[in-house]
């Protein structure tokens, strides 16, 4: 018996669609490019990754320096430098931030480093009981949040706060700063050392495909979760965007050291490197995502998608660059300069989101905040 044409007909149907839309403005089947996805991999960790991590164990280290320094001869000077170091540190967590997989995860960088806005009133909860053990990832008490307050908003002048950072009758706020930083650098150090003796990185080269897992796939979904939670933490929720017009200056990142707009713009411009695959040493680019679209032909409405994203990503740099900082006090005085950046951010995030993953046959795979309303 002959098999029903009008069953298998619609599926004959579908299964030639697929393939002509694969076909699309001439790209082809990006699924089968044969784009080198080893040498993306190899410059992202060897020129982006790596280095990042290189540099930002030693911003940990003369951090951690400074903070001894300051124990022994505490007063405006040392506070000064140990500010300067809290500073570069905080600058360059944000080059590899955005890198939150393997070794990172493993590590839970993320929430040990950078859950903002902080929980101050936990913090003296801490210290004020002696139980300076530092608290699960969901917590709010620790990473750079709590040393901004510890450097910045612990009293009024400094000389307020060299005498109670470094008190003698109540030593437990500088062990808390030295208790953080030296978790914060152990961390770190480890997914350096994972990188480039155990194995990690090579695992992440040959770690080619778009499945899910891939490295492909790791890079992009990381990129995406990191340029979210720029748009909705660093800027959405302070600026009232995401909250109906309820402005909230005082939860913006680095609050009380007014480091806010600066850590967006390095954040911000750590993910156009990681597009563009930019050497943090040389400021050069090498294979990058932009080269694998380039490489698949990749057009949104007649025009070059890699082009598109290039160009978004220095419109929302050129946004950033409007605001006057610090930032909370911008959204106190001049929100709309926030908001348009805000905007010029999101206009980006269809084009890395939905169209790029979707020519590169990469699921997004991570899951949105759920306070996330756009």
């Amino acid at each position: 018996m002959l098999p029903n044409r009008q069953f298998y007909l619609p599926f004959l149907l579908l299964g030639i669609l697929i393939l002509s839309s694969c076909g699309e403005d001439g790209r082809g089947n990006p699924c089968e490019s044969d784009f080198d996805q080893q040498s993306l991999f190899t410059n992202v960790a060897d020129n982006i990754i790596i280095p990042g991590y290189e540099k930002l164990n030693q911003e940990f280290s003369n951090l951690r320096q400074a903070a001894i320094l300051f124990e022994q001869m505490p007063g405006p000077t040392q506070l000064n430098s140990l500010r300067e170091a809290f500073s570069n540190a905080y600058i360059q967590w944000q080059g590899v931030a955005q890198f939150g997989f393997g070794p990172a995860e493993e590590q839970m960088l993320r929430p040990y480093f950078n859950n903002f806005p902080l929980n101050a009133e936990e913090v003296e909860a801490k210290i004020q009981s002696g139980e300076l053990t530092l608290s699960g990832p969901g917590a709010y008490d620790k990473g750079f949040p709590a040393l901004d307050y510890l450097l910045f908003g612990l009293a009024e002048t400094d000389e307020m706060i060299v005498d109670k950072l470094a008190g003698a009758q109540q030593p437990e706020y500088l062990d808390y700063f030295l208790a953080i930083v030296l978790d914060m650098e152990q961390r770190s150090l480890a997914v350096e050392q994972a990188w480039k003796q155990g194995g990690y990185r090579e695992a992440f080269i040959d770690n080619t495909g778009t499945a899910a897992g891939t490295s492909l796939s790791l890079l992009i979904n990381n990129l995406n979760e990191q340029y979210e939670f720029i748009k909705r933490d660093k800027v959405g929720i302070p600026s009232g965007v995401t909250t109906l017009g309820i402005t909230f200056p005082e939860k913006v990142e680095a609050y009380y050291s007014g480091l806010s707009l600066r850590l967006a713009e390095e954040a911000l411009n750590a993910s156009e490197g990681l597009f563009l695959g930019r050497n943090v040493r040389t400021g050069a680019n090498g294979p990058g995502l932009d080269d694998y679209l380039q490489a698949v032909n990749a057009t949104k409405e007649g025009q070059n998608l890699s082009r598109l994203i290039e160009d978004q990503f220095e419109k929302a740099l050129e946004a950033f660059g409007q605001i006057e900082p610090p930032l909370a006090g911008a959204i106190s005085a001049d929100n709309e300069a926030v908001v348009n950046a805000y905007n010029e951010i999101t206009r980006q995030l269809v084009n890395i989101k939905t169209d790029m993953p979707s020519v590169l046959c990469v699921a997004i795979t991570y899951v949105d905040n759920a306070s996330d309303s756009d």
